[in-house]
């Protein structure tokens, strides 16, 4: 072994924010040969993380559990290859790489010169600068995999889009060919420096940032929407909103990776108040979180339970079970029972943020989300789109189903004039849903005419709109989603008709399984689908995604549930548990997400 390996390394001089907690490891190869070596002789459970110029990167505060790969001012060969593509290896800048092709009178890579950080970056985010992106000029990569063993792939091997490239796991680049078109070498050079003084014009090149912090939206700009929400210059202790470029955030100098992350969902949260539009990072937020177990860093916490809607004697039950949660870490906590309007039920109370536990409408529907945000007090849980889209069961399989995710198929009923078109549609058996309800409430399964006709009577006593959904026959799991990642998958087994409001909080005949009996690939696919449906929505701190396996294999997403109950029936702390969350550390971790 030639290169050099350190040991609780601080990633802060690392990164292009200058911010970071520490990796256990970190390996900065000598050379490719170098790296090869050390990657075949890790241990294959190893966790592994590739950092280049630490640009487009948010290491929390935390550090980064397992071997860091540091490639910068490494693997940096770079030449003319034989069939006239540039061959260069993922530790070159990309700024070096505009410049070389240049020199050799190759033109179209001229954008990289705008990129911050190193060709494997790039590689990985399909980075782009200028109107130029980076995989239509790639011929062919290499991949390296934790045997060590080198793999050359095209284009054709991922699944490629704007600012996001799918490839296959345990795989990370090593170098890539780029097929360029011979031009007028002066011209490129002038190109080049004309786009890097509309660079220093236009964004803050002499603070430590990350670059865009956002995706620009379909047809629109994150910069043009975090300027018209008023966020220019808004800043959380020392992370601020660049003044010369609205998707920008600074380190003024003394930023925490905490306050860049909170500064982070802040905007975007005001963004999605303001404009309707929920934007997606582009900065990768990696690492652990610094483990702070001081309960006064939440200042007084009001746990906001009942409420006014069917799920109210559910809440009632999480909301005291969150409460002594939170009284046993020792916070600051006070349990509101919201019996009419949450406005009247926050007046005159001194809180500092909210737990908030009211399932159902009014408290899981945008309303209270809403009321909160204009008051100015965090709270747990997802923003008020996010909240408003999945508590509308319709409007979430509208989204999944425009993403590409599979849904079962369905049909609204207006009134029984409806009832012989979704016969027709659907057949039987069925499932007949108020789109507005959670915990199986007004639902009802129909095997016929009749029993559709009785269904649909039922169920419009909760909702507006009511839908009959085709039943699906496979196998039943959930899945709980805590600040973005998935907990351990479990499957449902019930001998009731169906996983109703009585399996849920009564039946003692229900099984929970978890280990959920899946294999391992199978279980993390199905994870990855529920965290990928939880993004599609805008989900943020919880929430809890229902899936059925058919008897295809084909994973068919039912519904995503945003404030999930917490009673002694309930399956995110049951798959916390699996985890190794006890239910205490669960709450915590819960509210410790409404601090960014």
């Amino acid at each position: 072994m030639q290169g050099r390996l350190l040991f609780n390394e601080n990633l802060a001089k690392y990164t292009s924010w200058r911010v970071g907690g520490p990796a256990d490891k970190l390996y900065i190869p000598h050379d490719r040969t170098d790296l090869v070596s050390f990657i075949k002789a890790l241990p294959t459970d190893e966790p592994l993380f590739w950092m280049g110029l630490g640009s487009n990167l948010l290491v929390r505060d935390g550090g980064i559990r397992g071997t860091v790969i540091n490639t910068k001012n490494r693997l940096k060969t770079m030449h003319l290859a034989e069939d006239s593509s540039i061959y260069v290896e993922v530790g070159v800048p990309c700024a070096l790489v505009a410049r070389f092709c240049s020199e050799l009178g190759l033109t179209g890579a001229e954008f990289l010169a705008g990129i911050p950080g190193t060709m494997g970056g790039a590689l990985k985010m399909n980075a782009g600068a200028f109107g130029g992106e980076t995989w239509p000029i790639v011929k062919q990569v290499e991949m390296l995999n934790r045997q060590g063993q080198i793999t050359v792939r095209t284009a054709e091997d991922f699944t490629l889009a704007y600012r996001s490239v799918k490839g296959h796991d345990d795989e990370w680049f090593l170098s890539a060919n780029l097929q360029l078109s011979a031009g007028d070498s002066i011209a490129s050079q002038q190109k080049i420096k004309a786009l890097l003084e509309q660079r220093a014009k236009s964004q803050p090149t002499n603070q430590p940032s990350c670059g865009s912090v956002f995706i620009n939206p379909p047809g629109d700009f994150a910069a043009r929407l975090i300027e018209q929400s008023g966020l220019k210059g808004y800043a959380i202790g020392g992370a601020c909103v660049s003044e010369k470029h609205a998707n920008f955030i600074v380190n003024t100098g003394k930023a925490t990776a905490a306050e860049l992350e909170q500064l982070i969902y802040y905007v975007r949260s005001k963004v999605e108040e303001i404009h309707g539009v929920v934007l997606q990072t582009e900065v990768r937020m990696v690492g652990e979180p610094a483990f702070n177990n001081d309960p006064k860093q939440f200042g007084r916490v009001a746990v906001l339970m009942g409420g006014t809607a069917a799920e109210r004697e559910v809440s009632l039950r999480s909301g005291a079970a969150v409460f002594k949660a939170l009284q046993n870490r020792g916070v600051d906590v006070v349990a509101v029972d919201v019996t009419g309007s949450p406005i009247e039920a926050m007046q005159n109370l001194q809180v500092d943020r909210v737990f908030n536990i009211i399932h159902g409408r009014g408290g899981e529907d945008g309303v209270l989300q809403a009321m909160l945000s204009i008051m100015g007090i965090p709270y747990t849980g997802s923003g008020v789109l996010a909240s408003a889209l999945a508590m509308d069961k319709l409007r979430t399989k509208l989204c999944w189903q425009g993403a590409g995710l599979v849904t079962p198929k369905w049909v609204l009923l207006k009134n029984e004039n409806d009832i012989d078109s979704c016969i027709a549609e659907l057949g039987f058996p069925v499932i007949v849903k108020p789109a507005e309800e959670g915990s199986s409430i007004g639902m009802s399964k129909a095997n016929n005419r009749e029993e559709l006709v009785q269904a649909l009577a039922v169920a419009a006593e909760f909702a507006c709109d009511v839908y009959a959904e085709r039943w699906v026959t496979g196998k039943e799991y959930t899945v709980g989603l805590l600040d973005g990642q998935a907990l351990p998958v479990i499957r449902l087994q019930t001998p009731n008709a169906f996983y109703d409001y009585q399996a849920k909080y009564h039946a003692t005949t229900t099984q929970y399984h978890c280990p959920c009996g899946l294999g391992e690939v199978e279980e993390q696919e199905l994870q990855a689908l529920a965290v990928a449906a939880g993004q599609i929505i805008g989900i943020k701190g919880w929430a809890r995604v229902d899936v059925f396996i058919d008897d295809n294999g084909q994973y068919q997403l039912i519904e995503i549930n945003t404030v999930p109950g917490m009673t002694d029936h309930s399956l995110v702390p049951m798959a916390a548990k699996q985890a190794g969350l006890d239910f205490d550390e669960l709450v915590w971790r819960i509210l410790a997400t409404s601090l960014v």
